[in-house]
């Protein structure tokens, strides 16, 4: 006894004392991960204070009448109901800016990377937590989302939870777990109806890995289906609402559907990197393959990238609905980044692994960090409207504003300012101080009949007018100088961040 002992110090001795430098080395080793996680989350941070963009004014609208109003506000044009009242409560407290607007998205979606990092560790270990949600924190999509004041961030939290108490009911196996997890797929419709593309991954998942024992599971189904159905009631007749009008509210992708896809699911500078360090560690004879006592847990990231992907390809071939939109299909982004972190796990070197995921880390915050459009969102009416108001100081004069919805080619305008209709959020957050007319998206025949009669009265009583119009509008400016052109002399005043503002005068001759 006493020998083995002293052999054990004997050994035990130089091995602590030659491992000093490496355990340096471990610690770093061991930090990386983290440090690169807050490295992608902070660039979450540089679109913060940006001006809000035109759906995101829409959300202000909807929650600005008060808690009474969501609820019909919601109806008038298709939002989630479920955030709009968590907008609602975030406004009573921080307030209306801004920053106080976009803040509940960004708590939403660090909320999500937790679940996320908790639902995959569950299944794979903490480092690959850590390796799928820095690829999740750094996806295009979700860096917009994070400062986005609509519902997508909200959509991903949900998703998360309903992934990680998924992956909690399969471990443990017990009716409460059931419950919550159809409680968590409920709030998925709460927060986004086409987020439910990501519901038939959960259950191909289970099929795969508990079609032996359906009968032994028959309560914890009937439970989480039971869950399910009763908490999603509410929301059948929105649903069937929103089918019927779905035509009115998408703008179609204007790439081809094959790209959008690929650029969710495979982004551009993740598959060259990876491509990179495979070949390296293939060279190397480092390349691994899975034990087969994991290949059910191993298709939980496929599943959730392809299966999101899948259904909204399918409606789209199928149905005159375009649904293959970028944020539409951040539904599969969890999925996308579970998917890469499980094949970088492949790379049986943890080095290898770390130098990836440190270059891509870097490459992206420098990209994004260095981007002259790092601090905006997209399309704002923030500055039109300064420089409208601006010039108004002098002389009021009306101002015909074209729509940036594409409902406005299906709904009729609105003719009073005050008037319910969601089309006036776009002069509702950023207000001009004028009488505003508003005009279709598009020149289309709605938008002579409107126009006609309001340039007539101008010429009569007026004799000036100003010009709001966005990219897809340009049309109607082109035809409305051509109409006016006997008339009026027509300048454009500014284009900020695309928004052109242009000024019609009528003419001296034609006053005489």
């Amino acid at each position: 006894m006493i020998e083995t002992e002293t052999v054990d110090r004997q050994v035990e001795f130089p091995s602590n004392g030659m491992t000093k430098p490496n355990r340096g080395l471990r610690a770093l080793a061991g930090t990386l991960y983290p440090v690169a996680l807050l490295a992608s989350i902070s660039i979450w941070l540089l679109a913060l204070r940006a001006p809000l963009w035109l759906d995101e004014t829409l959300s202000y609208w909807q929650v600005s009448g008060g808690f009474r109003k969501i609820w019909t506000r919601s109806a008038l044009m298709p939002s989630s109901i479920g955030y709009l009242y968590s907008l609602w409560a975030a406004k009573s407290i921080l307030g209306s800016s801004e920053l106080a607007l976009k803040v509940p998205s960004l708590v939403a979606l660090l909320l999500a990377v937790y679940f996320l990092f908790r639902m995959v560790r569950e299944l794979f270990g903490r480092d690959t937590a850590y390796l799928t949600c820095i690829f999740f924190a750094i996806e295009g999509n979700v860096i917009f989302a994070a400062t986005d004041a609509r519902p997508y961030a909200f959509a991903l939290l949900a998703t998360t939870l309903a992934g990680f108490s998924f992956v909690r009911w399969m471990e443990g196996g017990q009716v409460r777990q059931a419950a919550l997890f159809g409680g968590a797929a409920s709030m998925v419709l709460y927060f986004h109806y086409l987020y439910a593309c990501v519901l038939p991954a959960f259950a191909i998942y289970y099929m795969i890995a508990r079609w032996r024992f359906l009968r032994r599971d028959a309560r914890q189904l009937a439970v989480m289906i039971g869950t399910f159905v009763l908490c999603s009631l509410p929301l059948v007749y929105r649903i069937l609402s929103l089918y019927q009008t779905r035509q009115t509210h998408i703008v179609q992708e204007m790439r081809h559907p094959g790209l959008v896809v690929l650029n969710t699911l495979v982004p551009r500078q993740t598959l060259i990197g990876f491509l990179m360090v495979a070949f390296i560690a293939a060279m190397a004879r480092r390349i691994t393959l899975p034990e087969k006592a994991d290949w059910r847990k191993l298709l939980m990231g496929p599943l959730l990238a392809l299966a999101p992907a899948g259904v909204l390809v399918t409606v789209s071939t199928v149905t005159p609905a375009h649904l293959l939109i970028p944020r539409y299909l951040t539904a599969a982004a969890p999925g996308s980044a579970l998917l890469w972190a499980l094949l970088t796990r492949r790379v049986d070197s943890r080095w290898l692994r770390q130098s990836f995921c440190v270059f891509l880390v870097l490459v992206t915050v420098v990209e994004f960090y260095r981007s002259p459009a790092r601090r905006k969102h997209e399309l704002s009416f923030k500055g039109a409207h300064e420089v409208v108001n601006e010039l108004e100081k002098q002389e009021q004069a009306p101002v015909l504003v074209c729509s940036a919805f594409i409902e406005s080619n299906y709904e009729p305008m609105p003719k009073d300012q005050n008037e319910e209709n969601p089309l006036l959020s776009q002069v509702d957050y950023y207000p001009i101080h004028a009488s505003v007319k508003m005009l279709p998206i598009t020149l289309s025949d709605q938008t002579v009949r409107l126009a006609g009669p309001i340039i007539a009265d101008i010429a009569n009583t007026h004799g000036r007018f100003l010009v709001v119009v966005a990219p897809d509008s340009y049309p109607v400016l082109q035809w409305l100088s051509s109409y006016v052109s006997g008339q009026f002399d027509g300048r454009i005043v500014s284009n900020s961040n695309d928004v052109i503002v242009a000024e019609f005068t009528i003419r001296q001759s034609v006053k005489r």
